[in-house]
């Protein structure tokens, strides 16, 4: 299995190609998924020690619960599924902050969702291509070195 660091190699190796992304996709956004899905939203987060559980820095504790129930290369590393299911852990986490924030008085601004659609749509098309180029390539060289 590739290391965290070819991983990123070959994510940042295939980013010129993010910029071919057809409208009505917006490059800015779908650019930065893909960045962030390669540093920090990758299938690699069911190990504590990866190169993307370390990036979050004083917030990497906030991962470990997701480590322990996810296996690694199990089901955090099914195309579309693993990512959803990030997504709705890193939905959760930031939905209990907002609580926390609402129970201590701070008030928030609802977002025009008819201004976000596209953008966030976007961010997850990048989001989810840096999810499969990983998951490509952890099965690539699995199976190369099983003909081996």
């Amino acid at each position: 299995m590739p290391s965290g660091r070819v991983h990123e190699a070959v994510n940042m190796i295939c980013l010129p190609a993010t910029f071919l992304v057809p409208a009505p996709i917006q490059v800015l956004p779908f650019v930065g998924g893909y960045l962030f899905g390669t540093f920090f939203l990758s299938p690699d987060l069911d190990l504590a020690t990866s190169r993307a559980s370390t990036r979050w820095g004083l917030l990497r504790w906030l991962w470990m619960p997701y480590a322990r129930l996810a296996a690694h290369r199990r089901i955090s590393h099914y195309p579309i599924i693993g990512l959803v299911i990030r997504l709705l852990y890193l939905c959760i986490l930031v939905a209990l902050g907002c609580l926390i924030a609402f129970m201590l008085g701070w008030r928030m601004t609802p977002l025009a969702w008819d201004r976000v659609t596209i953008p966030l749509m976007s961010f997850v098309g990048g989001l989810l291509v840096a999810d499969v180029l990983h998951i490509a390539l952890d099965l690539l060289v699995t199976g190369v070195r099983k003909l081996w």
